[in-house]
């Protein structure tokens, strides 16, 4: 039994307004004052402050009706603030505003939303409910859903709660003929003066309000709870005096709980296309000896609209009966049709079994009908209603892109109740399937449940390295692409400039920002690109870049990669700089440089793809089923596949780490001869380590080398001959021992164990 709390009710109703901005109205003082008479004869509120009419609610005055209001509340109390009025919204902002007596067009005249929301936030009560009868009252509002389930009135009392209930959204609302009501406030009204039950709660007013408002006028109201500001899931339950009542239930399923008022909702609900919600048709274990499986039909609810039957993983609970005694669930339906469709689907399984079908009697033809598949009906419409992206399932979160879905109904034992898609392979014994889903003239792919608005969002801000590459390779239809995973940790206050011939300029990147060195890395970094620079011009194969792309490398690789038309020039010099974010101001604004990326799986498994020692990375999913027909053509062994979308490089460095140890060679695209099975195409991704380790030097006996130490700028190295080649110390570190030259003449006497990291070809 839920103790009566002191309810306290501020009013305001505002007919007569001082500027000829707005028009006056014809009933908000008639309605205040019908709302407080409802109240306080049949819900026990008192009003505090006195209620606020016309003249009397300016701005100033409703502020310090507020303040009031916020010194006079106790923690344990309920709060009604009704207001009835003018109200605005600014189409630019889209906030919203009440306007008080005095308002003009200039906005600072009037209260805003948010204001309200900041006072609502400030009382200190048990529960507060704000009743806006006003043109765009819900502006700071979004829909809620209904209630879930069963609850008591004693535990959404208990709950600390903040809701609203606005005449309206973002649209006008009409104020009714001259002493009849507002279509808001008529049907407010009549529910408080119709309720006969011990408890109402906010939701069963709101559900009542907004269905026969919107059935009758060209509004909808809208009402929730108010967000972040101390709402805990509870709800205002409002108490009748005892001369009223005439029931005495005490739990609720979101609908009002009085008989004359049901009626009217079901009325409405009749008229709308419902989903079915009246009956079980259930496929289960049989319990007799004569049948493999069982059909049994049954009505969903008993004589006192509650549900017959309890469902938790595969099992089926008969309410009263311990769980020991429940049946086996195969699979749920909703209707006759599900079923046949499902057992069609699967007549594998079936055919050659005996199955025994029980049905109801004939009543149940209109079990749809009956009052307590029309409340569940409605509510199942309004979870699907709020379902914000109906094609991802429901319990694997994954988009689904085939038509061979189900829709259903989740109704189990410690799950959350919804109603939205699944796929088939997802399926649960107790999702109550309502039918099938999927895509009008979907075209059949070997690729299934792709999410590709996630994938068009990353799209969007990244594969820096990736856009345009295959342009950008011309005839060169393979590259290996570098993969380093310290692209995550670039700071320092230095980069390297590269100076071209042609008199442009351009810098060191790492993936997609200019890469950044330390004090004690830069020069040395310097030192090694003018190094490696004069080492290639020696080759006669120097550095370069086509002007056109962007695109560096050696002048032989670049020559056979370039365009008609397109140039090439020589790097010049490589130079240190001190960076600053100015420098990316030209660059490319982008997430990830490789990423989204799609990892291939098996269909119905965890199993990543493999073409022989290769890893497949899809760049474009458009063009799985071109991929997919080369693969499968040098024995892939591929059927139905999912694509499991890499949407960050953080999460492609942890992929890649993981290929790198079992020794498998991811690839970007991978297209192979069909007779050899090479790779004819596609973007190798080799870590930094590796090319740095295939292109490192081997000191040898004999060569002539200079030692360059980090940070030390001089014009005189120490130089000299190698007496070994390389080898390991036993610290660990790649050395050689060195023996100094001075003027030309070797020093015998003196010889060094020197890390080979110090070593420079001497000029």
């Amino acid at each position: 039994m839920i103790e009566k709390r002191r309810n306290i009710l501020l009013a305001i109703g505002i007919d007569k307004y001082d500027s000829g901005v707005w028009d006056d109205l014809n009933n908000a003082v008639f309605d205040t004052k019908e709302i407080i008479k409802v109240l306080t004869e049949r819900y026990s509120f008192e009003l505090y402050p006195d209620p606020l009419y016309d003249e009397h609610a300016t701005k100033e005055n409703i502020y310090n009706a507020f303040n009031e209001l916020k010194q006079y509340v106790a923690p344990e109390d309920n709060v009604i603030i009704f207001f009835a009025g003018h109200g605005q919204m600014n189409l630019q902002s889209h906030r919203g505003y009440w306007v008080p007596q005095e308002g003009t067009a200039n906005t600072n005249t009037f209260i805003e939303n948010s204001v309200i929301k900041d006072f609502i936030e400030d009382i200190d009560a048990q529960h507060v409910w704000l009743i806006s009868d006003s043109c765009f009252s819900g502006t700071f509002l979004s829909r809620t859903r209904g209630m879930k389930g069963e609850k008591t009135y004693y535990k959404l009392d208990q709950q600390v709660s903040k809701w609203m209930l606005a005449s309206g959204g973002e649209e006008k609302v009409a104020d009714g003929p001259k002493g009849q009501h507002s279509p808001f406030s008529k049907y407010l009204i009549r529910y408080l003066e119709n309720n006969d039950n011990v408890y109402t709660c906010v939701i069963e007013i709101i559900k009542y309000v907004s269905v026969l408002t919107a059935n009758n006028s060209r509004q909808t109201p809208i009402g929730a709870f108010i967000g972040n500001i101390g709402h805990e899931d509870g709800e205002m339950v409002l108490i009748l005096d005892d001369k009223f009542i005439k029931n005495n239930i005490e739990r609720t399923k979101g609908t009002t709980n009085s008989p004359i008022l049901r009626k009217e909702l079901i009325a409405i609900q009749k008229r709308k296309s419902l989903m079915s919600a009246g009956k079980e048709i259930l496929l289960i274990e049989s319990f007799v000896d004569k049948a493999d499986y069982l059909i049994f039909e049954n009505f969903r609810f008993n004589d006192e609209g509650n549900k017959k039957f309890t469902f938790e993983d595969d099992k089926v609970i008969i309410n009263g009966a311990s769980d020991d005694d429940g049946w086996k669930l195969i699979q749920r339906f909703a209707t006759w049709q599900g079923l046949n469709r499902y057992l069609e689907s699967n007549s594998e399984l079936y055919e050659s079994s005996k199955v025994i079908s029980l049905g109801a009697s004939s009543e149940i033809e209109k079990v749809e009908d009956t009052e307590a598949a029309i409340t569940q009906a409605e509510i199942l419409q309004e979870l699907l209603d709020f379902n914000t992206d109906p094609m991802t399932c429901l319990h694997c979160e994954e988009k689904i892109s085939t038509n061979d879905s189900y829709l259903v109904e989740i109704d189990e034992i410690r799950l959350e109740a919804n109603v939205g898609n699944v796929h088939k392979e997802c399926l649960r014994p107790a999702d109550r399937i309502l039918g099938l889903s999927g895509y009008k003239d979907l075209e059949d792919s070997h690729l299934i449940n792709f999410n590709y608005t996630k994938w068009m969002d990353l799209l969007e801000k990244g594969q820096g390295q990736v856009k345009g590459l295959e342009n950008k390779m011309g005839s060169l239809k393979t590259a290996a692409i570098s993969w380093n995973p310290e692209n995550n940790f670039n700071d320092g206050p230095f980069c390297v400039k590269t100076i071209y011939e042609n008199g442009s300029t351009n810098f060191m990147m790492l993936g997609k920002e200019i890469h950044r060195f330390k004090k004690n890395e830069i020069d040395i970094e310097v030192q090694n690109f003018n190094d490696m620079l004069e080492s290639s011009k020696k080759e006669g194969d120097p550095i370069c870049m086509i002007v056109e792309s962007g695109i560096n490398g050696s002048f032989k690789f670049l020559d056979n990669l370039k365009l008609p038309g397109q140039t090439i020039t020589n790097v010049l010099r490589y130079e240190k700089t001190k960076y600053t974010k100015q420098y990316e101001s030209t660059s490319t604004k982008l997430d990830n440089d490789y990423t989204p990326l799609g990892l291939i799986l098996h269909s119905g498994s965890d199993d990543i793809v493999k073409v022989g020692n290769i890893i497949p990375l899809l760049s474009k999913p458009s063009d799985f089923d071109k991929f997919y027909k080369n693969w499968n053509a040098i024995g892939a062994n591929m059927e139905k596949c999912t694509l499991k979308i890499i949407s960050s490089d953080l999460e492609l460095d942890s992929h890649l780490q993981s290929f790198y140890n079992e020794g498998m060679d991811p690839v970007i695209d991978p297209i192979f001869d069909l007779k050899t099975k090479k790779l004819v195409s596609g973007f190798p991704i080799v870590s930094m380590s590796a090319i740095i380790e295939s292109k490192k030097k081997v000191w040898r006996e004999g060569e002539k080398v200079k030692i360059v130490f980090p940070g030390v700028i001089t014009k005189k190295y120490a130089t000299g001959f190698l007496l070994t080649d390389e080898y390991i110390s036993e610290d660990g570190e790649p050395c050689v021992v060195f023996q100094p030259v001075e003027k030309g003449k070797p020093l015998k006497d003196l010889q060094y164990q020197i890390p080979t990291r110090l070593l420079h070809v001497a000029d």
